[in-house]
């Protein structure tokens, strides 16, 4: 079955990219290492970024919303390696060649082989959730709705409410929520409100509820930094609290989870009644992905952050204003990059012998699997 894009959930994916964007300015950009404790500055970029964790878990949550119902193509995995590589292998030769940086071997091999060497890790993990999907759709389809229930709070309970609750120990830890186990557990969200859950359109009420559950995640780190000054912070197991940026500050964490859910159940119930609009949106979250693998490479990473000095603007009254306008500019120059490289792959990717090579190996390995 062809994924049918709705522009509701296309809005939440720029929102998601927007916020991974956010997420890169204030961490590789040194914000929230030199803002100083108590400042403006300093809440200003830990609220941003404790929001922005939920952006992982809303682009899975989109993505394994579609997949429930998708056939499984080796097409698709080739349509991403081939979008990875132009960007991995792309960007590093141009940057040997043009650009000041070490010509370390590792970092070629890495960027010729950007999938299986974690180059970017979140399409590692991407790409073994979706080989793993046809078994996920099995399991899933197999189970009642209970049962389905049950699973995803078992699940839920292992990898997010044990690691948070029982932070001081390392067992069953998912590194945060970088971990094909979390982007699984994931899956089990997403597949299920796509089974299960029927809209009813009241998007501003759910909004609401979302947007408080996601303040909950700064709010969480100040109230430890709170404890931390009280007389229970000299108790020694209370300092991993902080391990990291904090323990509810991780794709796994309770509340960025729950905030995660409530976002995307709340744009599921926004309706976009405009044509055009819509269009807009479908044209312009075409793009997010391709944003994700240009401004996260590690030759742009290390120049960009260089030349965008993010601390330098704490405590600047127009920070906030600085902020949307390098976010928004990232965003804006890598959606025309990915534009353009999307009409260059439109006659590989319209080839039908090519289709047909991957139609053959798709019948394959459905042959095999059945047999």
């Amino acid at each position: 079955m062809k994924k049918e894009r709705m522009a509701n959930l296309e809005l939440l994916r720029i929102i998601s990219m927007l916020m991974i964007v956010t997420a890169h300015l204030l961490n590789h950009g040194n914000m929230i290492i030199f803002a100083k404790e108590g400042t403006l500055s300093y809440y200003f970029v830990w609220i941003l970024f404790g929001i922005s964790f939920t952006s992982i878990n809303i682009y899975l949550l989109i993505s394994s919303y579609f997949l429930i119902d998708t056939k499984f193509t080796t097409w698709r995995i080739a349509k991403i390696a081939g979008q990875v590589f132009f960007y991995s292998f792309g960007i590093t030769i141009l940057f040997w060649i043009f650009g000041d940086v070490d010509h370390e071997l590792k970092n070629m091999v890495f960027s010729i082989l950007p999938i299986s060497s974690d180059f970017y890790w979140f399409v590692s993990m991407y790409i073994g959730m979706y080989v793993l999907s046809p078994i996920m759709n099995k399991l899933i389809r197999s189970l009642t709705k209970r049962q389905l229930e049950c699973t995803i709070l078992i699940c839920f309970v292992l990898v997010s409410v044990w690691p948070n609750i029982i932070y001081f120990s390392s067992a069953l830890n998912t590194a945060g929520g970088v971990s094909i186990s979390w982007f699984l557990t994931v899956y089990l969200f997403g597949a299920y409100l796509k089974l299960y859950y029927k809209p009813d359109g009241t998007f501003r009420r759910k909004i609401l509820y979302a947007v408080l559950a996601t303040l909950l995640i700064p709010l969480s780190r100040f109230l430890i930094e709170f404890i931390l000054i009280t007389p229970l912070g000299k108790i020694s197991i209370f300092d991993d609290l902080m391990w990291g940026y904090s323990v509810f500050y991780s794709y796994s964490s309770i509340i960025v989870t729950i905030a995660s859910v409530l976002l995307f159940i709340a744009f599921l119930n926004l309706d976009i009644k405009k044509e055009k609009a819509a269009h807009y949106i479908l044209v312009i979250a075409s793009s997010s992905f391709g944003v994700y693998l240009i401004h996260d490479h590690l030759y742009i990473r290390e120049t960009l952050w260089t030349l965008i000095d993010g601390a330098s603007l704490l405590n600047k009254w127009y920070l906030p204003l600085a902020c949307i306008g390098t976010i928004l500019s990232i965003y804006f120059l890598c959606t025309l990059i990915e534009f353009l490289r999307q009409i260059l792959f439109t006659p590989i990717q319209s080839n039908k012998r090519l289709h047909s090579i991957f139609y053959r190996l798709d019948e394959k390995l459905k042959f095999y699997w059945n047999s």
